[in-house]
């Protein structure tokens, strides 16, 4: 969310008022990645990722949709909050659920790399796209779909069997 204030001072909001959007979503965070947590041990994960990846995505399009408008884009940071704090806890616990434990450290090392690569090209990608169209709707339309094709990937994964695994490496 590199350009979440430029796009909203941009939208004639003060850097307080993007600082405090910031605020908001990282408090509503903080509250649902216990929700999150609790989730993942009540219902299938991938389930709770999709759900909770959904709203963050669809809390993108709030902000595209509704930039000047300060309640929608609260709304964005409440939605955003509770989509991104409810899938972090589920994207670290879905790996030892569908990898086992031996190894849960090199397999959460290993598969963080393509997602932080992503991350890394995102800001840039949104500038680029800024600069292309004087926007960062499309940019941000672009990312929130990513977003959603990946909560849909997510969903539907298919829990490996671990057949054959002796339980204390599950």
């Amino acid at each position: 969310m590199t350009h979440l204030a430029p796009l909203l001072t941009d939208e004639g909001f003060s850097l307080q008022t993007a600082g405090l959007v910031v605020t908001v979503y990282t408090a509503v965070s903080m509250v649902f990645q216990v929700v999150g947590g609790y989730a993942g041990d009540r219902i299938p994960k991938n389930l709770g990722m999709f759900v909770f990846s959904s709203i963050q995505a669809g809390a993108v399009l709030v902000v595209v949709a509704f930039p000047s408008d300060i309640r929608m884009v609260y709304i964005f940071a409440v939605l955003f909050g509770i989509g991104f704090g409810g899938a972090s806890p589920l994207a670290t616990s879905i790996r030892g659920d569908y990898f086992g434990r031996a190894h849960f450290g090199k397999i959460l090392g290993i598969s963080s790399v393509p997602m932080n690569i992503l991350l890394l090209g995102a800001a840039p990608f949104a500038g680029y796209m800024y600069d292309i169209n004087g926007s960062y709707n499309l940019a941000f339309e672009i990312l929130a779909a990513l977003n959603f094709l990946g909560a849909f990937l997510l969903l539907m994964a298919q829990k490996p069997s671990l057949k054959g695994v002796p339980d204390q490496l599950q």
